[in-house]
């Protein structure tokens, strides 16, 4: 059984960003929270979390949690700095060098950068990804009790994974990017000290 309240494409990709976060994060900021699940797990790493998102409600709604602050803002008007700065599913919904240099941004020197995106597929790539299908299926099966999360706004993803690629490249350079499971891409950062 799950110790989550849900389970979902999302959320699967939590314990790899835990084990991102690194040693010496103290703040963390955890960009399109939603309902702060991402944001209560990474307090329990770092001092001090902030959680941003859009949606008003869905973070009226939120647990209230120690060292966790959410509020609804744009990510893109933030000007503090991070220890670490976390985006899922997030990216997409901004138009994808504005995003990139904005979290760039965010992140302190020596800082973490890691996210979880998606991105748009061409019919080629549909056909490279059949392989994972079985998989993909069997995890949602395996979880579908527990499928869920906060009620949010969705957008299609407009960019492909080369274009994401090309972007990673000129604003966050030396960034790995990674093709993963459902339908999402990993980005890890490491902003120079």
């Amino acid at each position: 059984m799950p110790t989550d309240p849900y389970w979902n494409h999302n959320t699967h990709y939590h314990p790899w960003i835990l084990e991102q976060v690194p040693e010496h994060a103290r703040t963390a900021l955890d960009i399109g929270c939603g309902d702060g699940l991402l944001a209560r797990k990474l307090a329990t790493r770092c001092d001090a979390v902030l959680g941003v998102d859009l949606d008003g409600q869905v973070i009226a709604d939120a647990p209230v949690a120690p060292n966790v602050h959410l509020e609804k803002a744009d990510f893109r008007d933030l000007d503090d700095t991070f220890d670490l700065v976390t985006a899922v599913a997030t990216l997409h919904h901004v138009p994808l060098g504005e995003g990139m240099a904005a979290l760039r941004d965010l992140v302190a020197p020596g800082g973490t950068l890691v996210v979880v995106g998606l991105w748009k597929m061409r019919p080629v790539e549909y056909l490279t990804y059949l392989p994972a299908l079985p998989l993909i299926w069997a995890k949602d099966r395996r979880h579908r009790r527990y499928l869920g999360g906060p009620e949010v706004a969705l957008r299609g993803p407009q960019d492909t994974i080369t274009q994401i690629r090309a972007a990673a490249a000129e604003y966050l350079p030396g960034a790995e990017l990674r093709r993963g499971l459902m339908w999402r891409y990993t980005l890890l950062w490491h902003r120079p000290r």
